[in-house]
């Protein structure tokens, strides 16, 4: 599928796609979330600003399959180095999607400048931490501590050298 995929800039008209690869993320990979998992977690106004908030010199870019559908997403922060998100819908989960966006994103991190990146991941988020290891990172010790919803979240702080 790798080969069939291409990564470019998000626009104002992906928005909507990129909330709903979001969901189907979360709905397939967040179990731990129970209900809060099950239904949209942002309305479409959020996505809009999601969007909006990732132009330059923030990065938001899309994966498209060969029809031009969106089929992950990837948000950086270079002013920081921070990976900011990453996810992929869970159809096109286990072919190199994913890879290929982080690949995307620490290139754009390396071009503006940045030498070492960092993320946070829900503790419980047992593949996106084996992506992470797999890519790289490695636990600075950080860990962040907050209530999504009326559920505890902890967040370990991932570090890479770019």
């Amino acid at each position: 599928m790798t080969d069939t995929v291409t990564i470019r800039r998000a626009t104002a008209a992906d928005a909507q796609a990129v909330g709903a690869v979001f969901d189907a993320a979360v709905r397939a990979g967040w179990a731990y979330l129970g209900e809060l998992a099950q239904s949209p977690m942002f309305g479409p106004e959020e996505w809009d600003r999601e969007v909006a908030d990732h132009a330059p010199p923030n990065v938001l870019l899309v994966a498209t399959d060969a029809a031009g559908a969106v089929v992950g997403f990837v948000a950086a922060h270079p002013p920081d180095g921070e990976l900011y998100l990453l996810f992929v819908d869970p159809a096109a989960a286990g072919r190199g999607v994913g890879r290929r966006l982080l690949d995307a994103a620490h290139d754009a991190l390396r071009d503006a400048g940045c030498g070492e990146a960092f993320l946070y991941t829900h503790e419980q988020n047992e593949r996106a931490l084996a992506v992470y290891r797999a890519a790289g990172y490695r636990p600075d010790g950080t860990v962040r501590e907050s209530d999504f919803r009326g559920v505890a979240l902890r967040e370990l702080r991932l570090v890479k050298p770019l």
